[in-house]
C-alpha cells in the first residue's frame, strides 16, 4: 500500500464511528443538511423570482423569521424535558418539513414571512438535541469526536444540497423553483425517519422545577456559563465572516476577481470536512477545550489582519493572502466548534442539561441576527474596522481563558466534594 493510500485509509478510519447508533445519527444529519443546502443555495433566488418578492421584502421577512427563531429556541428545546431529546428531534424535523413545503405555496410577503417564521422555529433546537442524543448513544468518551464527524458530514450534505439546487435555478421557472422547498421538506421527513431507527435507552425522569422558567433563571444566574455563551457567540462570527464578510471585502476593498469567492468557500468546506475530526481528537478535557476556544480567537484575529494586508497588495499576492486568510478562518471555525461542544456539555449540570445547552445555542443564533449589520459597519471602516474586529477576538480569547480556568476549578471542586463521602466511609472502616 502506497503512502498516499495509507493517508487516505487513516483519514477514512478517523470518520468511522464504532457504534451503529453513531452511524445512524451521521446519516440522519447528512440528509437534514442536504435539505439545508438546498434552502441556502436556492431559497433566496426562489423568493425573488419564484414568489416575486423584492430584495427588501425578502430581507425584512427573513429578519423577522430570525427573531422568531431566536425567541423560540429555548421554549421549544425545553419540550425535550417532556418528550425526550430524540423524540423532540424527530418532531422538529416533521414540523420543519411542513413549513418547508408551505413556502412553496407562499404568494405574497405576508404568507412568506409567516411561513418562514414558523419554519425558523425549528432551527434553534436541532443542535442542542443532537448533542443530547449523541451523548446518549456514544457516551461521554466519544462525544466530541462523534460531534466532529457529524459536523464534517453535515458539510458534505450542505455541499450536495447546494449542487442539487443548481439545475432548478438554471432552468428557473414555475414548479422547478417550487421544487426547491418541496425537496427540502422531503429531506427533513427522511431525516426524521432515519432518526427513528435509533434505540436510546430510557433514563430516569429528571426532577423538574415547579415553574417552567425556574430552570432558565438558574442558568442565567450561572455567570461563568453565561460568560462562556457570550464568548462563544463572538467567536461564532466566523459564520458571517465567511458568508458575508469575505465576499463584501473581496469585491469592495481588493483587486481580486469576484469568482475567487467560490474558490474560497470551497477551500473552507474541504478543510472543514477533512480536518474537523482531527481537531476534535485533541480535546478531551476542560483545559483542552479552553485552549481550543482561545486559539480560535487568535486565528480569527490573525484572519482580520490578513484582510487588511489584502487591501494593500496586488494581483496574485492578493489571492494568496485571501487564501491564507480563509485557512485561518477555517481553523478558527473548527477550534471554536470543538471547544464549544466540550465546554457547553461538560459544564451543564446533568439535571438541567436541556436548559443549559439551549441557552448556549443562543449565542450563535444572536450572531445570525446582529452579525451582518455589525460586520457591514466594521468593514465599511476598512482598516480601522478590521483592527477593531481583531481586538474583539483577542479580548474574547483572554475572556475565554479566564472563564475556562474558573469552570475547570469549579469542576475540580465538585469532583473532590463528590469523592469526600467515599473517602470518609473508607476511613471509618480502618482499624
Amino acid at each position: 500500500m502506497s503512502a498516499r493510500e495509507n493517508v487516505l485509509q487513516r483519514l477514512l478510519n478517523s470518520y468511522a464511528l464504532p457504534s451503529r447508533g453513531g452511524r445512524i445519527i451521521a446519516a440522519a444529519v447528512v440528509v437534514y443538511a442536504t435539505g439545508s443546502g438546498l434552502y441556502l443555495a436556492g431559497g433566496t433566488v426562489y423568493f425573488v423570482r419564484g414568489i416575486g418578492l423584492s430584495v427588501a421584502q425578502v430581507g425584512t421577512g427573513l429578519t423577522i423569521a430570525g427573531l422568531v427563531g431566536f425567541l423560540t429556541t429555548v421554549p421549544v428545546s425545553m419540550l425535550a424535558t417532556r418528550f425526550g431529546p430524540l423524540r423532540l428531534l424527530r418532531m422538529v424535523q416533521v414540523w420543519r418539513a411542513g413549513w418547508f413545503a408551505a413556502l412553496a405555496f407562499a404568494d405574497n410577503v405576508y404568507t412568506f414571512t409567516l411561513f418562514a417564521s414558523l419554519f425558523a422555529m425549528s432551527q434553534g433546537p436541532v443542535f442542542p438535541m443532537v448533542q443530547l442524543v449523541v451523548n446518549a448513544v456514544v457516551g461521554e468518551r466519544d462525544r466530541t469526536r462523534a460531534l466532529a464527524v457529524v459536523s464534517s458530514v453535515s458539510n458534505v450534505g450542505m455541499s450536495v444540497g447546494a449542487l442539487a439546487a443548481a439545475p432548478f435555478l438554471t432552468i428557473g421557472s414555475g414548479w422547478l423553483f417550487k421544487a426547491i422547498p418541496l425537496l427540502g421538506g422531503l429531506c427533513c421527513l427522511a431525516s426524521a425517519g432515519v432518526f427513528g431507527l435509533l434505540k436510546v435507552g430510557k433514563t430516569a425522569p429528571e426532577e423538574r422545577p415547579a415553574r417552567w422558567h425556574s430552570g432558565l433563571l438558574s442558568v442565567c444566574r450561572d455567570r461563568r456559563y453565561v460568560g462562556l455563551t457570550l464568548a462563544n457567540g463572538v467567536l461564532f462570527l466566523h459564520t458571517v465572516l465567511l458568508g458575508i464578510g469575505v465576499p463584501l471585502w473581496l469585491v469592495q476593498s481588493t483587486d481580486a476577481p469576484a469568482g475567487l469567492v467560490s474558490a474560497l468557500i470551497t477551500v473552507n468546506t474541504v478543510l472543514a470536512i477533512v480536518l474537523q475530526v482531527h481537531f476534535a481528537k485533541s480535546v478531551a478535557t476542560s483545559r483542552d477545550a479552553t485552549r481550543a476556544m482561545r486559539n480560535a480567537g487568535f486565528a480569527l484575529a490573525a484572519f482580520s489582519l490578513l484582510l487588511i494586508a489584502s487591501m494593500y497588495s496586488r494581483d496574485w499576492l492578493t489571492i494568496g493572502i485571501l487564501v491564507a486568510a480563509t485557512v485561518l478562518l477555517t481553523c478558527g471555525e473548527m477550534l471554536q466548534a470543538v471547544g464549544g461542544w466540550e465546554l457547553s456539555y461538560r459544564h451543564a449540570p446533568e439535571a438541567q442539561r436541556t436548559e443549559y445547552l439551549s441557552v448556549f445555542s443562543l449565542g450563535g443564533a444572536a450572531v445570525g441576527i446582529v452579525g451582518p449589520a455589525l460586520l457591514a459597519l466594521m468593514l465599511s471602516w476598512e482598516t480601522v474596522g478590521l483592527l477593531g474586529l481583531c481586538a474583539l477576538f483577542l479580548v474574547t480569547s483572554v475572556a475565554v481563558t479566564v472563564i475556562g480556568a474558573r469552570l475547570a476549578k469549579a469542576e475540580q471542586a465538585q469532583t473532590a466534594q463528590a469523592a469526600e463521602p467515599a473517602d470518609s466511609v473508607g476511613a471509618g472502616l480502618l482499624p
